[in-house]
């Protein structure tokens, strides 16, 4: 089956809009069962070229928004936000940070109370992180008594608002030969390998019986076979190479700046330590100078004080 590449944001839009597959797929990240889930917000974010002040149509970073109810115990039920982002590049991590700090002054109603609710991030990339060999993480957070030196079996309602569990998924870095949990599958359709053409579309050489990755590889093979779907993932995918371009060339004026800087800050360096240099010589030669002249006023006292001495010496022989 020929499917279209989920990397990009035209084709994950279309898989989170449909509600059974965004609940499956937040699910089987999360590692928990979602009983309910509804999409919140979407945005999408442009890069400024700063010099020829325009806006590029270069989609840089997508960002997903969900209210979930989560399964997290037997009889235990927690509403959270789930908050998804992927990147096909590395970018400033302050982009993430501060889109996080936006979602904690998002508050939602529950019971008829107004509350802010726990966060959960998951982050989807398109780069590799080095120093994790695996292709999905979750990071969530251990209570820990520092005084006993032991873990806390309990929450904080306080604790669980100001902190935040993740999900970060390498698309890089997954094994195509495991194919045996929920979370395999899952991962199995971002695999960036067997592709038709630039990346685009790719074939699906798995066996599809599960209904949940059915109703996926569906929706992918849609966006692959349809004629405007696919034009539409072709504006995006020149979008980004025009942004990669706009980026190179960013980083290589960066650089020729960065050497330029370099060029004067070296040569004002051998400036100052050539007048410093100097400076010190000349404050050599006036040290040389003054103790030259303290000697000739010594030598001048001496002589004077030698002559007086001897004209007493003369006038007392006389007396």
């Amino acid at each position: 089956m020929i499917i279209a590449n989920p990397i990009y944001d035209t084709v994950f839009k279309r898989l989170m809009d449909d509600n059974e597959t965004s609940k499956f797929i937040v699910s089987t990240l999360l590692g928990k069962p979602v009983v309910s889930i509804e999409v919140r917000s979407q945005e999408v974010m442009y890069m400024e070229d700063e010099q020829a002040k325009v806006m590029t149509v270069a989609l840089r970073m997508y960002r997903l928004d969900f209210v979930a109810t989560v399964q997290t115990g037997p009889d235990e039920y927690t509403k959270v936000l789930i908050e998804v982002q992927k990147a096909l590049q590395i970018t400033n991590l302050s982009r993430f940070r501060n889109y996080i700090a936006e979602q904690y002054k998002r508050k939602d109603v529950i019971n008829g109370m107004e509350t802010v609710l726990p966060i959960i991030a998951i982050y989807i990339l398109g780069f590799e992180l080095p120093e994790i060999a695996t292709s999905c993480v979750r990071v969530n957070k251990n209570y820990f008594d520092a005084v006993h030196e032991e873990d806390i079996d309990v929450t904080s309602h306080f604790i669980e608002r100001i902190t935040h569990d993740c999900v970060v998924v390498q698309t890089r870095k997954i094994e195509k030969e495991r194919y045996t949990t929920d979370l395999d599958k899952l991962l199995s359709v971002f695999i960036q390998d067997d592709f038709v053409d630039s990346k685009m579309t790719k074939y699906y050489n798995y066996p599809v019986e599960d209904k949940n990755i059915r109703r996926i590889t569906d929706t992918l093979h849609y966006c692959a076979s349809d004629a405007k779907e696919r034009a539409r993932i072709e504006a995006e995918i020149e979008a980004w190479e025009q942004f990669q371009e706009l980026l190179e060339s960013s980083e290589k004026d960066n650089l020729q700046t960065i050497e330029q800087q370099k060029t004067v800050i070296v040569r004002e360096r051998a400036e100052k330590e050539a007048a410093l240099a100097a400076l010190a010589e000349k404050e050599v030669a006036i040290a040389r100078e003054r103790a030259e002249k303290e000697d000739a006023i010594a030598r001048e006292r001496l002589e004077k004080e030698a002559l007086l001495a001897e004209i007493a010496r003369l006038k007392s022989r006389n007396q």
